[in-house]
């Protein structure tokens, strides 16, 4: 029968919490002080045990939103790609889930539990008896040469390539900064004022990120410079660990779309983290540029666990009128 035990952080055995395989970089204490610092949450660590025999860690926060306490694994808003359950190889973790919802509604007294785990599939979860939907994402794996790389893009992906390497734009890789921080988010809110839009997070978010992840082994964070100006016209971060990296962010102008530093800027990515050793870029959601490069789609599930329905119909309402609330200031500095 499996056990859980909550463990303060300030006592957690970090070398056994970092022992699962395939960790991701959501559950590691760098993150996991970012999405703290930015979300005002409490976070909790659940130690589970088949009899006297360590099975794995449950991780995630809780969090007051509209009046309820909700236990995200993540929860929308923080940034974060999938978090969930760290298990040993061969362990179901679908097996886990029901003493981790009991220990939550009883000693946390949430309303509501989100969980995204890229290694439970919604098929599964479903069948379970769960309320999932589809969370998915591109993936490339680059363990291959640049040669082999390229036979997979698309033509005009090798071509934007290309034309940026003959147009002479000035790429560079930066160290992550505040000021970094600031020219990525005067790119980006270029990026969502073509769609009538504002970004859907701040500055200060960028900021509380690139100070916890500063190591060069965790985050790339590069731009390209205009070759007459010498002012930045696109910027990307990059974030890695365990064998994964992901695109967090890219942002550009306009007006330097001509010289291609978006493409370009991903392709020096891939090689970079593939000559470190890494094998799958996730691409962090579905879009069409994405599919440029010759990525594959994964699914895994989003799955929903309300103590009461009407939690979710709340949850969903309050998700609509936020991104109808951005929608507005987009309209209105449209105007100005």
């Amino acid at each position: 029968m499996f056990h859980v035990t909550e463990i303060e952080k300030s006592k957690l055995n970090l070398e056994e919490y970092y022992k699962f395989p395939n960790k991701p970089l959501f559950t590691t204490m760098e993150w996991l002080d970012f999405i703290q610092e930015d979300s005002k949450g409490d976070l909790f660590f659940l130690r589970i045990t088949d009899d006297d025999s360590l099975v794995g860690y449950f991780t995630g926060m809780v969090v007051n939103k509209f009046g309820i306490k909700i236990a995200g694994s993540p929860f929308s808003g923080w940034s974060t790609v999938y978090m969930g359950f760290d298990v040993f190889d061969g362990i179901n973790k679908l097996d886990l889930l029901p003493c981790v919802q009991e220990y939550l509604f009883k000693h946390k007294k949430v309303g509501l539990i989100e969980i995204v785990d890229r290694g439970i599939s919604v098929k599964d979860a479903q069948d379970a008896g769960y309320c999932a939907d589809i969370a998915d994402t591109l993936e490339l794996d680059v363990d291959k040469t640049d040669d082999e790389l390229f036979k997979v893009f698309k033509t005009d992906c090798r071509n934007f390539i290309r034309q940026f390497e003959r147009r002479g734009a000035i790429y560079e890789r930066v160290a992550p900064s505040d000021e970094f921080a600031e020219e990525y988010y005067e790119q980006l809110k270029d990026v969502f004022a073509k769609q009538g839009l504002v970004p859907t997070y701040s500055v200060d978010k960028v900021k509380r990120l690139l100070r916890h992840l500063t190591d060069g082994e965790t985050v790339l964070c590069q731009h390209v410079l205009d070759p007459e100006t010498k002012e930045s016209i696109a910027t990307s971060i990059f974030l890695a660990y365990n064998k994964i990296f992901y695109f967090w962010g890219g942002a550009s102008y306009r007006s330097g779309q001509h010289y291609r530093p978006n493409e370009y800027m991903l392709w020096r990515a891939i090689t970079y983290w593939r000559d470190k050793g890494y094998q799958t870029f996730d691409m962090v959601g579905v879009r069409d540029y994405k599919k440029k490069f010759g990525s594959h789609e994964v699914q895994y599930a989003h799955i929903t666990i309300p103590r009461y329905k009407w939690i979710v119909l709340l949850r969903d309402l309050a998700k609509k009128s936020y991104f109808k609330g951005l929608e507005m200031k987009g309209k209105v500095l449209k105007k100005k």
